[in-house]
This record gives C-alpha cells, sequence and structure tokens, in this order.
C-alpha cells in the first residue's frame, strides 16, 4: 500500500494540496498526519488524522512509500523538521498543485506549490521550498533552498534569495535584487535594496531590524535530530529564539502602538 505521510498538522492547507493532488492523479492509496506534538494525536484535518509522532515513519516503506514536511511556519522549524525527517531514509515528495502552471520553470526536488501561486518563465526554485497560495516567482529568479514565500509575497524579476529565506504573507522585492541567506522579510514589506544574510527587515520601505543573526549550527541541528528520531534525548533543546518569531512580535506591537496613539 502506497503511503504518503504528512509531517506536521498545524498546516490544513497542505493537506487540502495533498488530497487534490490524490484525487486528480490516484497517486497514493493512503494519506497519513504525524506531528510531534501529542495534544493534536488523534485529531482529524480535512479527514485525515493524526495517527501519531514522526517515529512512525520507521514502519514505512522506503520502496513504496513518500513523506511531505509541511512545517512552513518559519525556515527554521522547517530546515529542524527536514533535518529530522532525513534520517528515516524515507522519499520525499513533491507537492504542486494540477492548476500550478510549471512550463519554463526550473523546481528542485520536494518542492510544496500550493493552488494559484504564479512561477514566471525560466524561474528557478530548489530543493525543499514551499511557495504559498497567490505567491509570485518572477521571471528569472533563483529561490534557494528551504525558502518559504508566504500567500501574496511577489518576488520580482531577476530576484536572488538566499538559502532559509522567509518572504512575509504580501511582501514585494524589486527587481535585480539579493535576498541573503536566512533572512526574513515582514509581512507587507516593500524591499527596495539589497537584504544582507541572517537580517529581519520589515516596513515601507523596508528596514533592518537589529543586527544580522547567525543561523543554527546545522551539525548540532542535525545531531539533535538524528538523536531525537532514535528516542536518545534525555530531554529537550532548549531552542534559540527565531529571529522571525521575535520580529513579527515586535512589528505586532508596534502596530498596537499606532493605534491606540491618540490622532495628530
Amino acid at each position: 500500500m502506497k503511503t504518503l505521510y504528512l509531517c506536521g498538522g498545524g498546516n490544513p492547507e497542505g493537506v487540502r494540496l495533498a488530497l487534490t493532488i490524490n484525487r486528480a492523479s490516484c497517486r497514493w492509496e493512503r494519506i497519513v498526519l504525524l506531528d510531534d506534538d501529542p495534544t493534536k494525536h488523534g485529531r482529524s484535518v480535512l479527514g485525515v488524522e493524526v495517527a501519531g509522532p514522526f517515529q512512525m515513519l520507521e514502519a514505512a516503506s522506503a520502496e513504496s512509500d513518500e513523506v511531505v514536511n509541511l512545517v512552513a511556519r518559519t525556515t527554521t522549524r522547517r530546515q529542524a523538521a527536514f533535518d529530522k525527517l532525513r534520517v528515516f531514509g524515507i522519499p520525499f515528495a513533491t507537492l504542486i498543485h494540477p492548476g500550478v502552471d510549471t512550463a519554463g520553470v526550473t523546481l528542485g526536488a520536494n518542492i510544496t506549490s500550493y493552488q494559484n501561486a504564479i512561477f514566471c518563465a525560466l524561474s528557478t526554485v530548489a530543493e525543499g521550498s514551499a511557495i504559498f497560495p497567490a505567491a509570485v516567482v518572477g521571471h528569472g529568479c533563483h529561490v534557494g533552498r528551504g525558502c518559504v514565500i508566504a500567500p501574496g509575497a511577489v518576488v520580482n524579476a531577476r530576484v536572488e534569495v538566499g538559502e532559509g529565506v522567509y518572504v512575509g504573507t504580501n511582501a514585494s522585492i524589486l527587481p535585480d535584487l539579493k535576498v541573503g541567506a536566512w533572512a526574513t522579510i515582514g509581512s507587507n514589506s516593500a524591499v527596495i535594496e539589497d537584504v544582507p544574510p541572517g537580517a529581519l527587515v520589515m516596513g515601507v520601505p523596508a528596514q533592518m531590524l537589529g543586527k544580522p543573526h547567525s543561523h543554527l549550527n546545522r551539525d548540532e541541528a542535525s545531531a539533535f535530530a538524528a538523536n531525537a528520531a532514535v528516542g536518545q534525548v534525555e530531554k529537550p533543546m532548549r531552542p534559540q529564539r527565531d529571529p522571525e518569531e521575535n520580529g513579527l512580535s515586535r512589528l505586532r506591537a508596534a502596530q498596537r502602538e499606532f493605534i491606540a496613539s491618540p490622532a495628530k
């Protein structure tokens, strides 16, 4: 029985995407949802039950089954999930909505592309990236590994987006710019100049908040994921503060302050 394992119970849109693809192609005989949060176990998302933790992949078949990483709230968490899932040796599946036009586009492995995403001709998207509904990847763009392009975001022509970049909802990046690896672009921002690696930028025009951060050491993250997969971690690693979440918290606080301030 060919099974698709969807990993990440907090992404119902990803579940709907998989169901839509399967109705069109009958690609899998069974779809199973997994999540490491025990409070989600037993819940149903669009008729697909959260069967248990990622550890259940030990019983999966590398010859017939596939796995999809639905974690996309931040790119650091998405990468950590990829590292954890790779331990089980199950091939990653590519999920592209049947209505998305990919002619003239170069796509890497295990891409996730939702309904109404737009890939312009001669664009390139590297492995493990997620392109959400109504996002636009302009012609000649290059989107690196493990990126998330959130709903309605526009990456204009010939933009170079580095590995692990998060482009927030309705953000726009002007043509010919470069966005460094692991940078985060806040929602509704207008990027008009190059973004350094690890930077957090927000606003119109986008401004950098604080200093660029360093991404979690990949060797440490991979080692933790491998140990967790075989039950050798006695207590959870204290997570690093996610710069994207920290930036979003500051943005929300600034918005609340603006709304509460008296009109001038």
